[in-house]
């Protein structure tokens, strides 16, 4: 099964201002995308990530340069992380609508 890794909302990043949450603009539209096709959360296997490096869970799969969020990775081992290119790659497989 395809595994998607996207970060979890409301995460502090001190080096932008202390005290403030922030959620990741791309991780948050492909959420949108899974609540429009919500057949996806069946078809794909969906882990939720802090934001805080390292993420080990991602790290042990395609090692550590590539530990960025939103990242698809296919049952072959290879990754898409550019959302963008995640939702082109959805569409094409799972048979949902293309971004416009």
């Amino acid at each position: 099964m395809e595994k998607l890794f996207l970060l979890n909302p409301n995460f502090q990043d001190d080096t932008r201002g202390a005290g403030k949450s922030y959620f990741c603009p791309p991780c948050a539209l492909i959420e949108g995308v899974l609540s429009l096709y919500p057949e996806l959360r069946k078809k794909l296997e969906i882990h939720h990530v802090d934001f805080v490096r390292p993420r080990p869970s991602i790290i042990e799969l395609i090692g550590e340069n590539n530990q960025s969020c939103p990242v698809l990775i296919k049952t072959d081992g290879t990754f898409i992380n550019d959302p963008d290119l995640i939702l082109d790659y959805l569409a094409k497989k799972y048979g949902i609508g293309y971004a416009h």
